[in-house]
């Protein structure tokens, strides 16, 4: 560690005042502060009111830049911003507030987080971008020493995957509560002669752990009084019996051992728990790193009056003055020119989130600190405390009530909900996901989760469809009306993400006349040609886990973002096909269509079995699920079913076209895959995919029950299966008419692609 020499200053007050200071000549040395400052701690639950408050404080404190935490007990994992700091974190999914670990550090340093890796309860990775070497930091918490030794043996063999993964040329550091005793003495390279008290078995495993990876066990390296290597002390400890113990490591691999300057604990740091920080001074230059972040903006300023007309009259002046040319060219000008009044008129107001937190209940945090060795004041401090948060927790709610009420007599929906997001505390966290390969490998790094992800989808979308674009001639429908834009346009939804395009409904509802007719210009020029677009071409998958242990790319489902401008275009469209396609529709199929829905389907499922019972007729049912259904239909039947049912030539050419050019990316931590290929599946997030779904269905039920005479027997007619969508229930009065039902539906199923 750097060393700064200095002249001592007696007793003496400053020069230019009476009995001024005058510099002696003894030196004193003064410690220059460490380029970065990390530590864990077992906090034993920061999920109690004004422990987070609490562990930031003595972050700033002891100067601490990244602090481990073990025992955080807040459930699954995420991200979460705090007052100047962030924190990450990897807890249980089953609801049950135990275990868990985390990470929180400042701001800064969370600019450079590259990716974060939630394993377990008991494990979680933070990747750092730094210059020259990377910085990987695993945060574990052990199982106590009551636990079998079976999940011990599990919780190394993930670090070891996880170790086997990370690069040996880089930082990595392993720390947590290792309910572990190495003891004094140096027995390897792993362990220093500086250790404490005797050691176990579980120290034993935790050597041979640090030997197979060429780790070194910090806390055990630099001498310390023993005051300043205990990391838990037990509550049965006392002056004439001490019990205290080095269970909590830092370990860093031996190539970059020399960057660790000084490891110690420090026993008055304070939050109610019986371990204590063990910190280490790292001599690491942190340098910057210039992270694409994604731009945020506030569209609910299009409802303050300057602003709207500000919006209104740069979108249609702009737009208006640009010289008219083809679709492509037309798209990229309405682009440039809503990104612009974006970034000068639409980014949000930085407003500082308002805390329950007082300084009157962090001055008492710090006076009970100063007591923990009188237990007697240390507890009527921390009784005092609580009081204290309960109060200002109870101010805090009876506030916020106060406001969501006010809000209520506005009607103002989407703040009320804003609000209570607030009062829950769920506003501002971002999940995060671990992810795993189909073979069931660890996946760390963002580039193998892209490349992860980009195989599974062009899996899931690949087909051997021609390349060959099908190209419809016949009967054309009529150019597309202003007015036709107009009612479209309405009917567009607020507060919709926006796609690849970066255009929201929000902008469209601002074109004027003149500007409406331009675009309608536009759009018979696709409808035309049957020529779309590029920026209409490209989708952005979002994956959505499906369930809270989501690990492989199969336990998500992936929602798609598109171009408003393209859905625009297709409620044109849909408006127009929508009857052409209804009639084509059995009775018995609910999914998608006006006036029915699920309800409507379970009812008449109800009403036929109890009539059935009423006329002592069996009935025999079978539950089909389709695996992926709509991501499995074939493009090329589709044309064929649409040409069938007599749709006019351009809207089949435009269907066509973008089916056959379409491409999508989808977005892993604020980053993308390589476009990639969609070959099969209807169009998600498409206004036009339910409907033509429904058809492709009513042509696969068709083919089936051709020539079957089975089902149940209503008014003279046989009724065999009720559908909603995808989701189909058949039915027979004999077990072998089932039977004869089901082999016909998945034989003609599989033969359109559906499994």
């Amino acid at each position: 560690m750097a060393m700064l020499k200095t002249k001592q200053i007696r007793n003496s007050s400053s020069i230019g005042f009476p009995g001024g200071n005058v510099k002696s000549d003894v030196m004193e040395t003064r410690k220059l502060r460490p380029n970065i400052r990390i530590a864990t701690w077992n906090v034993q639950s920061l999920n109690k009111a004004g422990k987070t408050d609490n562990a930031i404080k003595e972050m700033k404190r002891l100067q601490i830049d990244i602090l481990g935490i073990c025992e955080m007990r807040w459930l699954d994992s995420g991200e979460m911003p705090l007052d100047g700091y962030k924190a990450f974190y990897s807890g249980r999914t089953d609801g049950a507030h135990e275990d868990g670990v985390g990470i929180i550090m400042t701001q800064k340093i969370a600019a450079k987080v590259k990716n974060f890796t939630p394993i377990s309860e008991r494990i979680m990775l933070i990747q750092l971008e730094n210059n020259p070497v990377n910085i990987n930091i695993i945060q574990v918490y052990a199982p106590t020493l009551d636990k079998a030794d079976d999940i011990v043996d599990e919780m190394y063999n993930t670090i070891n995957e996880i170790m086997k993964k990370l690069k040996k040329d880089e930082i990595n550091i392993v720390m947590g509560d290792f309910n572990s005793k190495v003891g004094e003495g140096s027995t390897s390279d792993a362990v220093g002669p500086f250790g404490l008290g005797e050691r176990n078995k579980r120290g034993d495993t935790l050597e041979l752990f640090a030997s197979t990876h060429e780790l070194v066990i910090t806390n055990t390296w630099f001498k310390q009084p023993k005051r300043r290597l205990y990391t838990w002390k037990s509550p049965k400890d006392k002056a004439e019996k001490i019990i205290r113990n080095q269970i909590d490591f830092i370990l860093i691999n031996k190539r970059f051992r020399n960057s660790c300057t000084t490891v110690r604990t420090y026993p008055g740091a304070d939050i109610v728990s019986d371990h204590t920080p063990v910190v280490g001074d790292f001599r690491i230059r942190m340098k910057k790193v210039n992270k694409k972040l994604m731009p945020n903006f506030d569209l609910r300023k299009l409802k303050e009056q300057g602003i709207e007309s500000k919006v209104i009259k740069i979108l249609n002046e702009e737009y208006q003055e640009r010289p008219k040319s083809n679709a492509e060219t037309e798209m990229e000008t309405l682009q440039k020119t809503i990104k612009k009044i974006k970034m000068n008129l639409l980014k949000p107001d930085r407003r500082l989130k308002k805390s329950w937190m007082t300084e009157e209940i962090l001055e008492l945090m710090e006076k009970r600190r100063l007591e923990k060795g009188n237990k007697v004041e240390y507890l009527k401090y921390q009784k005092i405390i609580r009081q204290r948060i309960r109060q200002a927790k109870e101010n805090e709610m009876i506030e916020k009530c106060e406001e969501i009420e006010n809000l209520q007599s506005k009607h103002d929906d989407f703040n009320i909900y804003k609000k209570v997001r607030e009062l829950t505390g769920t506003n501002k966290r971002k999940i995060g996901r671990v992810l795993v390969s189909e073979e069931g490998s660890l996946i760390l790094s963002v580039e193998e989760k892209k490349e992860e992800w980009k195989k599974y989808i062009e899996k899931l979308f690949y087909d051997t469809r021609t390349d060959d674009i099908p190209n419809a001639t016949g009967e054309s429908g009529p150019d597309i009306l202003e007015d036709e834009v107009r009612v479209a346009i309405a009917l567009l939804k607020n507060r919709k993400a926006a796609g690849p395009d970066g255009i929201q409904g929000e902008f469209l509802k601002l074109l004027d006349n003149e500007s409406i007719k331009r675009l309608t210009t536009i759009f018979n020029e696709i409808y035309s040609s049957g020529k779309i677009p590029e920026s209409w071409l490209k989708s952005e998958f979002i994956a959505i886990p499906k369930k809270a242990s989501a690990k492989t790319c199969d336990d998500y489902r992936t929602i798609s973002l598109m171009s408003h401008i393209l859905k625009l275009f297709l409620k044109i469209i849909h408006k127009r096909i929508y009857n052409l396609c209804e009639e084509q529709i059995a009775p018995n199929q609910f999914g998608f269509l006006n006036a029915v829905g699920t309800r409507e389907a379970l009812f008449s499922v109800q009403v036929l079995f109890q009539r059935s019972r009423d006329v002592n007729c069996k009935v025999f049912a079978c539950l089909i699920d389709y695996k992926k259904a709509f991501d499995r239909v074939k493009h090329e039947k589709m044309v064929d079913i649409l040409k069938n049912i007599g749709m006019d030539a351009k809207t089949i050419n435009i269907i066509v076209n973008l089916y056959w050019n379409q491409t999508a990316v989808v977005k892993i931590d604020g980053d993308h895959t390589e476009n990639i290929k969609i070959e099969r599946g209807v169009r998600q997030g498409c206004v036009l995919s339910p409907i033509l779904f429904n058809l492709y269905s009513e042509y696969i039920f068709r083919e089936a029950l051709e020539n079957i005479n089975e089902g149940i027997a209503l008014n003279g007619i046989r009724v065999n299966n009720i559908r909603y969508a995808d989701d189909t229930i058949v039915f027979a009065d004999t077990i072998e008419g089932l039977q004869t039902l089901i082999d016909s539906v998945v034989a003609v199923s599989s033969r359109f692609g559906l499994e």
